[in-house]
């Protein structure tokens, strides 16, 4: 008999993930897990779904869809092996009592749709037509295909490199300021995420994406990154288009329209791992490629206009950009820039200039 696709099947239950925090690193095996609540919970039976990182144990449940007061009670022993520093719950941070290595607490799942978001460690910004988020990523809590093996550490500060260098490069070409005026959307700028085993991300990439106001159909971009952090090539996919992608190799163009049709801009992984963008009627801008010594270098019609360092610091959560303009007007002025976030969420606690 013929089935009904699985995305258009009614779902009536949730599935929300934990993360316990260890006040100190290291291994010490899952503990059992005791759930009581007054209505379907419990807790999924996988190992893509409950496991133990180097700094966090995480746990998902599966439960009912409610939208008043819900509230579930869990406890597990840690046998006094560890201590206990946060519990979070979709990015919430929750009470917990420890009763000789016993650890209790109450988690609300009321009015929870969607996937759940509590491994997301982001940091966001946004300015009119644009929005950059930073993926926090944390060797102690790396999963999924980056549990094992080399992790990727060069590839992650490539990547905030290029994510700010492309900021600078966007504002110059008028890009977010044009969208944000006609009403046409919105830059995105993302990294890769290193923390979650079922989103697993892979390999390291970054992300420029032209979000157009409907959403679906919008052009999304994954940029693929070696191992030295240049950039190798890009994958072009379509939100919502199930199956719509198309590989572009270095030295092709990669354009973005408008959802009536109207060219943007376009984008060019470069054989030198760099990368260029230009728009219709303009000039063409490039970032080198990154260097751990001088950050990514700017360029306007392959003339040096500038360079972009970035710093950060995941364990107290801190992260810094250098603008350095070496006298282009076309660019904004140079600056520093500190963001100061949560280590555990992501969110921004300051913004100093």
């Amino acid at each position: 008999m013929d089935q009904i696709p699985d995305f258009y099947q009614p779902h009536y239950c949730r599935r929300t993930a934990i993360r316990i925090i260890k006040a100190k690193p290291g291994h010490y095996g899952l503990p059992e897990f005791h759930f009581d609540a007054d209505f379907f919970l419990e807790v999924v039976n996988d190992p893509h779904f409950c496991y133990e990182t180097d700094n966090e144990i995480i746990i998902y449940v599966d439960h009912t869809e409610l939208t008043d007061a819900c509230l579930a009670t869990c406890s597990f022993d840690t046998e006094n092996k560890y201590e206990i520093s946060a519990i979070l719950c979709e990015k919430q941070s929750l009470f917990f009592e420890n009763r000789n290595g016993v650890i209790s607490f109450n988690f609300e799942i009321s009015g929870l749709t969607g996937p759940t978001r509590t491994l997301y460690v982001h940091t966001i910004l946004r300015d009119p037509g644009l929005t950059l988020r930073i993926e926090q990523n944390h060797i102690g809590r790396r999963a999924g295909k980056y549990r094992e093996g080399d992790y990727p550490a060069t590839q992650i500060l490539a990547a905030n490199h290029y994510m700010f260098a492309m900021r600078e490069m966007l504002y110059a070409l008028d890009l977010p300021q044009y969208l944000n005026r006609n009403h046409l959307g919105y830059l995105l700028i993302l990294g890769f995420e290193t923390n979650n085993e079922i989103h697993t991300d892979y390999p390291p990439h970054w992300h420029l994406i032209y979000r157009w106001p409907t959403h679906a159909g919008s052009p999304a971009p994954h940029i693929y990154l070696a191992p030295d952090g240049k950039m190798s090539h890009s994958t072009c996919y379509f939100d919502f288009s199930h199956g719509a992608n198309r590989d572009y190799k270095a030295g092709e163009w990669c354009p973005f329209v408008d959802p009536y049709g109207h060219n943007v801009c376009a984008i060019r992984v470069n054989t030198d791992g760099g990368m260029s963008i230009t728009k219709p009627m303009s000039e063409i801008y490039t970032m080198g490629p990154y260097s751990p010594e001088n950050g990514v270098t700017i360029y306007k019609n392959e003339t040096a206009v500038g360079s972009i360092f970035t710093e950060n610091d995941t364990e107290t959560g801190k992260f810094k950009v250098t603008w350095k303009n070496i006298g282009n007007s076309a660019f904004r002025n140079g600056y520093t820039e500190t963001v100061d976030y949560d280590p555990l969420t992501g969110a921004i606690r300051n913004i100093s200039k």
